[in-house]
């Protein structure tokens, strides 16, 4: 069983920029980048981080007692199920690779700790931020 994964250098300093502005520990964050990162339909099956010289992270850290439901949450994503090594080192880490950076993107369309973190929750500004990364990414 894989007890640790690295993230990517980039990853790691939107993540300390995050826990900075937000004034949250990484593994919150972390957990928050994994949710963040599931909302989206596309799998990141096919995502390939740039490297793995940045934070190391312990899998209790990043998912705590609720491992189990990690692993179901991204099978359920994926639309298959994934062994151990698959789940943790690949998609574990490329939802979290990904999930920041969506975060890190939105809390600096919003840059307020509080309306970025309210935001997280409400549909109309969930949509919106939506609307904004779709239209930013296509021009």
């Amino acid at each position: 069983m894989s007890t640790r994964l690295r993230l990517s250098k980039k990853t790691s300093d939107a993540l300390n920029i995050l826990s900075i502005k937000l004034d949250l520990r990484r593994n919150i964050i972390c957990r928050i980048a994994v949710g963040r990162s599931l909302a989206e339909k596309i799998t990141v099956e096919n995502l390939k981080p740039e490297d793995s010289s940045g934070t190391e992270l312990n899998r209790y850290t990043i998912t705590g007692e609720q491992d189990e439901l990690y692993r179901a949450l991204i099978n359920q994503h994926e639309k298959k199920k994934l062994n151990d090594f698959e789940y943790f080192s690949k998609y574990l880490r490329n939802h979290i690779e990904r999930g920041v950076g969506l975060l890190l993107k939105e809390y600096n369309r919003i840059n307020s700790p509080i309306d970025f973190l309210v935001g997280l929750f409400d549909e109309k500004e969930k949509r919106s931020m939506q609307k904004d990364l779709f239209n930013s990414s296509s021009c």
